[in-house]
């Protein structure tokens, strides 16, 4: 018998091992202390009266194989001064007394945008909440659960009110507490599918309330307030009147471009579901009303204040982020958009998908099979009608056609800074002047493929295409740009466009300042004192402009200003290749010298133009000229330190500068060659690629049509994220704008001159009445907001009883210490 027992099961049994109940009771406390949420580490904060805004920690947590979520809400609110003096368990208590005082001027369905109702109901300003990812019904395990809160809080010594939520989540089913020296407090929910008859009327619930609170109350010291809410579903009263967006403008009969080029806004259905009347009375004694399961004395047409609340249908479709929306999804469509109407092989365009495995083919080769085949094209028969096309297109070139009435601003500006604190619908989208040509093209395509579909988008993309390649040809600007290089700050296709201009513009001047042209009209004749007989045909200074003032060279001759080539203007997407081919040339010596090469073609340029104006000139001559900060003009004149460096890229390209003018230089910018890229590049755009141009400016329309409507701007700012997240971002708040813009124009139909939550005058109570039918529908909600306060501290129940019934209570006790 001796032998069968195991000595060190006896003496050896570790009693010290943690259990899952400890790790969980352990783990929340050990969270409460970092969050500082002891009362002996919290600090005395004042919330902010105005831009009340909630925030949210979090932490996980699991116990029993479930997970649970333990949320810190707190509002934002300001330190005080005294910040640094710690919370004292009365302040705490009055606060939340205070508080929940406060909450009964306020109903069950008001929203105060915290995460959860509790705050809305007791008045809370910050609350703990601890809700389990799958919904916690077990009886056994709410109590366990709530257990191990009570004794995390007292450990812990907890300065905010805990809640776990309980029951399936759509009943919105919370059990909390609070405690310090003196007092508990209560908060439980209740909610039952069928309601009792004891809480059917008010004088049920006005004892289910007295027999909740502890201490006794004075039989009619319970002050009621009471709201009925009744569905008006009936709107005909309240005429919609949206005017709806149709394709008519297909047809040829009436066609009027305005009716194409104006964005659609709303929704073509009412968004109303219902209108809700809710009548209150804010304020009476229990005595004074009579409400019980025989007799009721509620009258809602002698209800002190009425109310009106809109109830807005769901899954509404917004026309504008509809429209916008079909033009987002074209970004997952990699065909290439000529694929649509069949001309890709006939322009000589292939999808570089296919061309992988074949010889490698140049761009200018494709430019040239493009140009080649461009006369074969002219026949081409697109599913846009010539009458319809024709007034599309002088709209967006109409200059194409004398006296027209859609003539472009003379001055085009961008505005790229907000007007003072005004915020404006997705100002981050970088876009182009309004109401210029790519605005007017992309607002167009996007009506177009809304009505038509792809095919429509890709006619009218051709045909603008077409319209590109006859002004270049016969250098024709192209109207409705802005002047000038192109701007980094606006959208691509403004930026093509206007590089596209500048192209037209160096062939219109007949490449004066570029190679090509050796007229004598722009050198500078040498003056008569120089000998320009005398001087040999390689020492002769050619490419002059003018003197520069009184400044001689080094050797005594003076200073001659050349005739230099402007820098190649460049646009977003060319410069970005620049900088990724800077970074693939590595870090070694040939890669830095090619490096090098690649950034100072420019002041190499203007170096040779320098040493043809003025022969003999050195270094410190140029530098004198081209970058005054690097000359010291003390002691007759040095180089700057910076042109001392050893391996100074200034001293390397003058070495191998030669005299050369402009006239005879190697242009910078090739303009012919630029704009037959231009040209390529928007004629084998993907259909992705077409979309990515044209939504700038589309977004920023919407946005215009959206301020228009009414609708507000937000604060929102977007950075380092690419191009399709922008775009993302933009449409959900043109979508949101939308959203808000229509229900202003119901509030306005609706409620007339009135804001929705506050309280009708008569002539607005006559005529909801009116709309109504002269009758009230039967009552679709009722709550009661009963509270009191006796000797122990505010007492609160609130009941709302629709099909269901819902009771939240706040119940205070004082603590007996034994």
């Amino acid at each position: 018998m001796n032998e069968e027992i195991d000595e060190y099961d006896i003496y050896h049994q570790d009693f010290t091992t943690v259990s899952e109940w400890e790790v969980f009771v352990a783990r929340i406390e050990e969270v409460l202390i970092d969050w500082r949420l002891s009362k002996s580490t919290m600090v005395k904060h004042s919330v902010e009266n105005h831009a009340k805004k909630w925030f949210t920690k979090s932490e996980e947590i699991s116990y029993q194989g479930q997970k649970f979520t333990l949320s810190y809400n707190y509002m934002n609110c300001k330190s005080k001064p005294e910040s640094t003096e710690e919370s004292s368990d009365k302040s705490l208590l009055v606060e939340i007394q205070d508080g929940l005082w406060e909450a009964t001027t306020r109903f069950m369905d008001d929203s105060d945008e915290s995460p959860f109702p509790v705050s809305n109901w007791f008045g809370l300003k910050q609350y703990l909440m601890l809700y389990p990812n799958v919904a916690l019904v077990e009886g056994s395990l709410i109590k366990l659960v709530m257990s191990s809160l009570n004794i995390a809080f007292a450990n812990v010594d907890c300065g905010v009110p805990l809640f776990v939520k309980i029951r399936e989540h759509w009943q919105h089913t919370y059990l909390g507490f609070y405690e310090d020296n003196e007092y508990k407090i209560s908060f439980d929910t209740i909610h039952l599918k069928r309601i009792s008859n004891q809480c059917s009327h008010l004088t049920g619930l006005v004892g289910l309330f007295k027999s909740k609170i502890a201490s006794p109350v004075a039989l009619d010291a319970v002050v009621v307030s009471t709201k009925f809410s009744y569905e008006l579903k009936d709107l005909d009263a309240f005429a919609w009147g949206q005017r709806t967006q149709s394709n008519e403008f297909l047809s040829i009969d009436g066609f009027d471009v305005k009716k194409l080029i104006e964005l659609p806004f709303g929704c073509d259905k009412n968004p109303t579901k219902s209108v809700l009347l809710n009548a209150i009375w804010p304020k009476f004694r229990e005595c004074t009303i009579v409400e019980s399961s025989t007799f009721s004395d509620i009258d809602p047409l002698m209800a002190p204040t009425w109310t009106l609340t809109l109830k807005m249908r769901e899954n509404i479709n917004f026309q504008l982020s509809e429209l916008i929306g079909k033009v987002m999804e074209l970004l997952d469509n990699s065909y290439l958009l000529m694929d649509t109407l069949g001309l890709s092989k006939s322009l000589g365009l292939v999808n570089p998908l296919n061309k992988i495995t074949e010889a490698p083919i140049t761009i200018s080769k494709l430019v040239k099979a493009a140009m080649g085949h461009g006369r074969h094209t002219s026949e081409f028969k697109g599913p846009i009608s010539d009458e319809l096309l024709m007034p599309l297109l002088y709209y967006i070139f109409p200059d194409a056609v004398e006296d027209g009435t859609h003539i472009y601003p003379p001055h085009l500006k961008m505005e790229f800074k907000q007007d003072g604190n005004e915020s404006k619908l997705c100002s981050y989208v970088k876009s182009s002047p309004e109401d210029c040509l790519v605005w007017r093209l992309s607002v167009t395509a996007a009506k177009l493929h809304d009505a038509g579909g792809l095919s429509y988008l890709a006619h009218l993309w051709y045909e603008f295409i077409q319209e590109l390649q006859y002004r270049w040809e016969m250098q024709i600007p192209v109207p409705g740009i802005a002047e000038g290089t192109p701007n980094a700050r606006t959208c691509l296709l403004h930026q093509k466009l206007q590089l596209l201009n500048c192209c037209i513009k160096r062939t219109m001047e007949g490449n004066v300042n570029t190679t090509g042209h050796s007229s004598e009209e722009e050198f500078f004749d040498c003056s008569e004192g120089e000998g320009a007989e005398e001087q040999p045909p390689w020492d002769r200074p050619v490419g002059r402009l003018h003197r520069l003032g009184e400044a001689t060279l080094k050797n005594g001759a003076p200073l001659y200003v050349p005739r230099t080539q402007d820098p190649a203007p460049k646009t977003e997407d060319q410069l970005e290749e620049d900088a990724e081919l800077m970074v693939r040339l590595g870090d070694d010596a040939k890669a830095s010298e090619l490096r090098a090469r690649m950034m100072s073609a420019s002041l190499l340029s203007d170096m040779e133009a320098f040493k043809a104006a003025n022969p003999g000139a050195e270094l410190c001559d140029f530098v004198r000229w081209y970058s005054p900060r690097d000359w010291k003009s003390d002691d007759g004149g040095a180089l700057g330190e910076r042109m001392l460096l050893p391996g100074n890229p200034w001293v390397e390209a003058w070495n191998v500068a030669r005299p050369v003018p402009a006239s005879r230089q190697r242009r910078l910018f090739d303009e012919t060659r630029e704009a037959e890229q231009i040209l390529h590049f928007l004629r084998s755009r993907t259909v992705s690629g077409v979309a990515e141009l044209l939504l700038p400016a589309i977004i920023r329309a919407g946005a215009l049509r959206a301020t228009q409507e009414g609708a507000i701007g937000s604060s929102a700012s977007v950075g380092g994220v690419d191009a399709r997240r922008t775009f993302e971002i933009a449409v959900r708040e043109l979508y949101e704008a939308e959203k808000e813009a229509c229900r202003m124009l119901c509030r306005r139909k609706v409620l007339g001159g009135g804001e929705e939550g506050q309280a009708l005058d008569a002539a607005e109570r006559a005529r909801v009445l009116r709309a109504a039918g002269g009758v009230l529908p039967a009552v679709a909600r009722r709550e009661f907001t009963l509270r009191v306060r006796d000797a122990t501290a505010p007492q609160l129940m609130r009941a709302a009883l629709a099909d269901d019934i819902t009771i939240v209570g706040a119940f205070t006790e004082r603590i007996v210490c034994l």
